[in-house]
C-alpha cells in the first residue's frame, strides 16, 4: 500500500493555534452552560432564514435523531456549492455558472448531486459533534445549540473586552467561520487526549508512520531524524486517526431524506444565485 508524503516543518504555529483553538472551546463550555436561550440566537441565524427556507418546501430531514434545520441546510449547501463547481469542471469540462444546474452528465445531475454532497457534509459535520457529545465537550449536536454557543462565544467576548480584559482566539464570527472554529477545537480536545479510543500509539506504530512518510525540519538536509519530529508524527497519525473515526461515525448515521422534495428545494436555492 502506498503512502502520501507529508512535509512537515516543525515550528510553534500549529502549537499557538491548538492552544487557542482549546481555550476558544473552553469559553464555549461556560457561556453555554451559564446563560440559556437568549435573543441574540434568533438574530444570528435562526427565525429569519428559517421563515425564508420554511416558505420554499424545506422538507423534514433527519440524521440520526437530530432534525436538520432549514438554515443549516442551506448554508452548508453554500460552502458546498463550491465542490460542486469543481466537480463537474474537472470531470466534464462544464462551468455550471453558464451551463445551468439541470444538464445530465453521465447521469450525474449537478443539482442533485449537491444535495446529496451537502446531506453527506452534514453526516460528518454531526458525527464530529456526536463524539464531542459522546466526550462531554458539547451539549447539543443540533444547529439550534451551535448558534445559541456561537452567540454566547460573541456575547461574552464583547463584554470581556468593554471591562478591558484578554480576549484569546478570535472575537467575533459568522456560523461557517464558527463552526469551522468549533469542530477544530473539537478535534485538537479529543487527539490530545491519549485516553480516548485510538489515541494511544505505540512505539512500534510511531516508527512505523515515520519511515512511511517524508519528513522536513528548517536547517536540516534530508529526512529529519524521528526525535526531531516526533510530535509532529504523533499529532499526525491522531489527526489521521479522529478523520477516519469521525467518517466512520457518519457512515453510521441513519439518514431519513425525501429526495425528491430535498432535489426540489436545492435547485431553487442555485437558481435564484
Amino acid at each position: 500500500m502506498n503512502h502520501p508524503h507529508h512535509h512537515v516543518v516543525i515550528g510553534i504555529i500549529a502549537t499557538v493555534l491548538v492552544l487557542a483553538l482549546a481555550g476558544g472551546l473552553a469559553i464555549a463550555y461556560v457561556t453555554h452552560s451559564g446563560n440559556g436561550t437568549d435573543d441574540a440566537a434568533t438574530a444570528d441565524g435562526t427565525a429569519a432564514i428559517d421563515d425564508a427556507t420554511s416558505a420554499s418546501g424545506f422538507p423534514t430531514i433527519t440524521l440520526g435523531n437530530t432534525v436538520v434545520a432549514p438554515q443549516e441546510y442551506v448554508t452548508a449547501l453554500k460552502t458546498q456549492r463550491a465542490a460542486a463547481l469543481n466537480h463537474f469542471k474537472q470531470q466534464y469540462g462544464v462551468s455550471l455558472s453558464s451551463a445551468g444546474w439541470t444538464g445530465d452528465y453521465d447521469g450525474e445531475v449537478p443539482y442533485r448531486w449537491l444535495a446529496r454532497q451537502t446531506v453527506e457534509a452534514l453526516k460528518k459535520r454531526h458525527a464530529a459533534y456526536l463524539i464531542g457529545v459522546k466526550q462531554g465537550l458539547v451539549d447539543d449536536d443540533s444547529y439550534a445549540a451551535i448558534v445559541q454557543r456561537m452567540n454566547n462565544v460573541k456575547r461574552n467576548n464583547a463584554s470581556a473586552k468593554a471591562h478591558g480584559n484578554i480576549v484569546y482566539g478570535r472575537t467575533t464570527f459568522d456560523i461557517d467561520s464558527y463552526i469551522s472554529y468549533e469542530t477544530s477545537a473539537l478535534k485538537n480536545s479529543y487527539t490530545g487526549d491519549e485516553s480516548n479510543p485510538g489515541m494511544s500509539l505505540t512505539d512500534e506504530e510511531v516508527q512505523a508512520y515515520y519511515d512511511a512518510h517524508d519528513w522536513t525540519v528548517e536547517g536540516v538536509d534530508g529526512k529529519a531524524p524521528l526525535d526531531q519530529v516526533l510530535g509532529n508524527v504523533k499529532a499526525q497519525m491522531r489527526s489521521e486517526r479522529y478523520d477516519a473515526l469521525v467518517q466512520t461515525k457518519a457512515d453510521a448515521i441513519k439518514a431519513n431524506v425525501p429526495w425528491k422534495q430535498l432535489y426540489q428545494f436545492t435547485l431553487q436555492q442555485v437558481e435564484k444565485r
